[in-house]
């Protein structure tokens, strides 16, 4: 039909797409051929589970199998509610956006779980906190800007960033402040943005460079992490370790 661009054979841009995933989530997700099913398995211990019909991305919409919290928790009925607030069109590559969303789902349900171990009321709050963000490319000038100055408390805040593909950010401060950054961030339009770690602290990292700087390979990243501790959190943050 005149004017309708020609995406592509649905098998093809599904074979793309996986691939991609594949790549961003190299040990979180399997994709099984024989059942036509991709499960993804987030850090916080959840699972997803997800059939491809045969004519996806073209005329049909990933089919919802399963979804368990970090409890076990049945988020079947809560996943089916993000699909549709997804307002998911055919022809429409979704499935990162997908896994973004239920990895959203099951932290937020574990934070409004109550904790297995409460703290005393008066037991001091943790200060500081340490994130790690891997992003599928760092490329748009105005985001590599934001990434490196922190609308507000800025000097709380002492980090690295990569740009290029992979990008990878790295914070580390005052518990509020990096959380309010990388919610400044995630609000950014990404084609994959994932936090790998999140580990809060008694006291941040420490870098070779102070405030936060922007270095151009991953091996520069990991040299100017201070500290053997953090340098392999990192690592194995990235998958490398």
């Amino acid at each position: 039909m005149a004017g309708v661009p020609d995406l592509g054979a649905p098998k093809e841009r599904r074979e793309t797409e996986l691939a991609l995933l594949q790549a961003i989530y190299p040990s979180e997700l399997k994709w099984s051929e024989q059942r036509q099913e991709l499960t993804y398995r987030t850090g916080e211990g959840g699972t997803l589970v997800v059939r491809l019909p045969s004519d996806y991305p073209g005329s049909s919409n990933p089919v919802l199998v399963s979804a368990t919290g970090c409890d076990k928790t049945d988020l079947r009925n809560a996943t089916r509610d993000c699909m549709t607030a997804m307002n998911i069109q055919p022809a429409e590559e979704i499935l990162d956006a997908l896994v973004q969303a239920f990895e959203e789902l099951v932290m937020q349900r574990r934070a409004q779980s109550p904790a297995e171990n409460p703290m005393p009321a008066d037991a001091p709050k943790v200060k500081f906190k340490t994130v790690v963000i891997w992003l599928h490319h760092l490329l748009n000038t105005n985001k590599r800007k934001l990434a490196l100055n922190p609308t507000a408390n800025s000097d709380a805040i002492k980090g690295i960033t990569k740009p290029g593909y992979p990008g990878v950010l790295l914070y580390s401060g005052q518990t509020e402040a990096v959380e309010e950054h990388v919610a400044e961030l995630r609000n950014q339009r990404w084609q994959a943005f994932q936090v790998r770690l999140d580990e809060p602290g008694d006291i941040p990292w420490s870098f070779l460079s102070p405030g936060i700087s922007e270095v151009q390979t991953m091996a520069e990243v990991t040299q100017s992490i201070q500290g053997e501790g953090s340098r392999q959190a990192f690592l194995k943050a990235i998958g490398v370790k």
